[in-house]
């Protein structure tokens, strides 16, 4: 997460039908069904390019087991305790990690992410109806020895991973033998990224290490989520400018606040709390137009070590991230783009956003 991420509309379509009588489509549970659009991928499609964390999520989240103390609570679905749907989308590849133990994460290749999503009711809903899913057609999955050394899918494609107490199992859905079980999975897996996406919006996301919930006021999340959208009008940004807005968002752990700063081309600069407290019109402070200036600058050379975002969740607590609107060269539109590191790694100095880290802190500290 980190952000999580959404899906684009042209990828899949929900249909809200009766559930399918038995035959050769599996019933997909409450009545939904979900449809591939443009399901025919190019051979010679190039390979995802995978942006951190993923790679070191994935390794992470294929190797993890349940607690010794929660073998005995955390197994409502027998004998599975995690599943991996990997589903490869036309633009970039999404991986859902669901876990026995009601912990979920998605990860995109992009680096969009969201990690342990719960509270949600019908993200746990989704989730439930994936397990039983699974449980009922495991017959259909072949054992695998090492689940990490698969290949992940092209695109078009997709595969399930799971994971039970007597071994690893894996089925996928590949360009040359579809899988009716494996794309009713990918469509169901579809399906709760975009429940995951409305339960972000409405303050459910939640950090896997120590349940973590960020308190969330509504006017926070109405002036947050208008921000990211605003661009200035371009008569009100000087020329050949690349940077027009950045957001620099920290997650306390302490406080169970986020703080997010917004600073634009146009000189406007805005600090707002999670928990309402509310400072606007911060550019007549004396110091802080200079400062808010000095941190655009800033965001312009340390371009490549952002990432394309579309929805932008909130930090997790002790990293900081940066959502910049920028234009990747001169004759290119606006690009959202997302950055995230550890506080620590910043304030180390070596990071690629050490500096633009210390220029926001500057605006902070000047702001009081």
């Amino acid at each position: 997460m980190s952000p999580c991420l959404t899906m684009p509309d042209r990828a899949f379509e929900t249909i809200v039908a009766e559930p399918l009588a038995n035959g050769d489509d599996r019933a997909v549970p409450e009545g939904l069904r979900v449809r591939f659009l443009g399901r025919s991928p190019r051979r010679e499609a190039v390979p995802y390019v995978l942006h951190e964390p993923y790679g070191e999520a994935r390794s992470r989240l294929l190797s993890r087991r349940p607690a010794p103390e929660d073998d005995s609570t955390a197994r409502p679905v027998g004998r599975l305790f995690a599943i991996v749907a990997d589903l490869g989308l036309e633009d970039y590849l999404v991986s859902v990690y669901l876990f026995a133990d009601g912990t979920i994460s998605i990860y995109s290749s992009v680096g969009i992410h969201s990690t342990g999503l719960r509270g949600a009711p019908k993200v746990t809903e989704a989730a439930a109806a994936i397990f039983e899913e699974v449980e009922q057609t495991l017959g259909e999955f072949s054992p695998v020895e090492d689940l990490g050394a698969l290949p992940l899918p092209d695109r078009g494609n997709s595969q399930i991973l799971v994971r039970a107490y007597d071994g690893d199992f894996a089925a996928s859905d590949r360009l040359d033998q579809r899988h009716a079980m494996v794309a009713t999975l990918a469509a169901m897996a579809l399906l709760l990224t975009r429940l995951a996406r409305s339960a972000i919006v409405e303050g459910f996301d939640r950090v896997e290490a120590g349940e973590v919930r960020y308190r969330l006021a509504p006017e926070y999340r109405s002036l947050r989520s208008s921000l990211m959208d605003w661009l200035p009008a371009p008569e009100q940004l000087p020329a050949a400018t690349r940077v027009a807005s950045v957001a620099v968002e920290i997650g306390e752990t302490e406080t169970e606040t986020v703080t997010s700063l917004f600073a634009f081309a146009d000189g406007s600069t805005s600090l707002y709390r999670s928990d309402g407290t509310l400072m606007k019109g911060l550019s007549v402070t004396p110091g802080v137009a200079d400062a808010a200036r000095a941190l655009l600058e800033s965001i312009k050379p340390a371009l490549s070590a952002f990432g394309p975002a579309e929805l932008i969740s909130l930090p997790q607590p002790g990293r900081v991230q940066f959502v910049a609107r920028a234009r990747l060269d001169e004759n290119s539109e606006w690009s959202q783009l997302l950055a995230v590191a550890s506080r620590e790694a910043l304030a180390g100095g070596l990071h690629p956003l050490s500096a633009a880290f210390d220029r926001a802190n500057e605006v902070l500290r000047i702001a009081g």
